[in-house]
C-alpha cells in the first residue's frame, strides 16, 4: 500500500482489467479519503532466488514427490529441486 501524495491516507491502487501495469505509461486516481487526483507510475521489479539442484549436475538422484491432482489420476513425480516431471508409476499412484 501507498500513501496518498495529499492526505498521506493509504490507498490501494486500483489494477482493474489489467490497468496500471505498463511501466512506460503514466495513470491517475482520486484518493477514496479526499477526493484529490494523483498520478502514479509503475515499477515492476523481478526478484531471482538461485539455490543449489545436485539432481542436474549427477551429485544426486531427483528427489521425486507425487502432485496433488485432482482427479488423482492425472497425477505425475516432480522432482521438489528442480520441477523435473514423470509419469507415476503403479505403486506410486497407489501410495498414499
Amino acid at each position: 500500500m501507498k500513501k496518498c501524495p495529499y492526505c498521506n491516507k493509504e490507498v490501494e491502487i486500483c489494477h482493474d482489467d489489467g490497468e496500471g501495469y505498463d511501466e512506460s505509461e503514466t495513470y491517475n486516481q482520486e484518493c477514496p479519503y479526499c477526493g484529490k487526483i494523483f498520478v502514479y507510475t509503475t515499477t515492476i521489479l523481478v526478484v531471482y532466488d538461485l539455490e543449489k539442484a545436485p539432481c542436474l549436475n549427477g551429485e544426486a538422484p531427483h528427489s521425486f514427490k507425487r502432485t496433488r491432482t485432482i482427479p488423482k489420476k492425472f497425477s505425475k513425480m516432480q522432482c521438489t529441486v528442480c520441477g523435473e516431471e514423470r509419469p507415476c508409476t503403479e505403486n506410486e499412484m497407489e501410495a498414499d
